[in-house]
């Protein structure tokens, strides 16, 4: 009586192999497609990756994965809710405060897209808010104290009512000219800026000859 259940457990172990084997491919494709800048197929496997996962380690990755895949499509809003939801999930740190960095990020992007004071301002609050969680974690993260300055400076600008010239009546910032340059130079570093690549991606193994990449985590915004 014992026969069929050392079979039905080989097959089970078999079966368990297997879905394994098909999530590290599918997060190999989708990794693949990512560093080509082909973020739309990356998305597509990534949301695979996510179905096949037997772990919720595995799940938290593909979910993180294809959130910066959205964003880089700048499909923000999909890209903040995954982030949330990664966030919440218990782990280490430095994977929450990755969440926090691009979701912040993300926000400053809509801000900057938005062309309505009172919703630019409120996406800005809630970025300037998330830089400044990920700075109570770690100090010492330069490119979200930078940011964090970028969109205080953003936000000072939108607070501060333009001033009227008294000869033409046009109206101008407090600041002058210098101000208006100071900005636009901001928002660019904003734009060309880059979204946190999670770590564990380039954790995989690679086809020999290929650069190892660095271990410090890449922005990708």
């Amino acid at each position: 009586m014992t026969m069929p259940y050392s079979i039905l457990l080989l097959f089970t172990a078999a079966f368990s192999l297997s879905g394994e084997l098909m999530h590290y491919r599918t997060m190999q494709e989708a990794n693949g497609h990512f560093r080509k800048g082909d973020y739309f197929r990356a998305e597509q496997r990534y949301r695979n990756a996510i179905v096949s996962a037997s772990k919720d380690g595995e799940r938290v990755t593909a979910r993180f994965n294809l959130a910066v895949s959205l964003a880089m499509q700048r499909k923000y809003r999909e890209a903040i809710g995954l982030y949330r939801t990664v966030a919440m999930k218990p782990g280490e740190k430095k994977m929450r405060n990755l969440c926090r960095y691009n979701e912040a990020t993300c926000l400053a992007r809509l801000a900057m897209a938005e062309t309505g004071t009172d919703p630019k301002r409120e996406l800005l609050e809630q970025a300037l808010e998330g830089y400044a969680a990920v700075l109570f974690e770690e100090p010492d993260e330069t490119d979200a104290r930078i940011n964090y300055e970028i969109v205080y400076r953003m936000l000072q600008k939108l607070k501060t009512p333009p001033s009227r010239h008294p000869e033409d009546g046009s109206e101008k910032s407090g600041n002058g000219t210098a101000s208006n340059a100071g900005m636009k130079t901001a928002e660019r570093i904003l734009e060309n800026a880059q979204l946190q690549e999670n770590s564990l991606l380039r954790r995989l193994p690679r086809a020999s000859g290929e650069e190892r990449a660095s271990s410090k985590n890449r922005k990708d915004w």
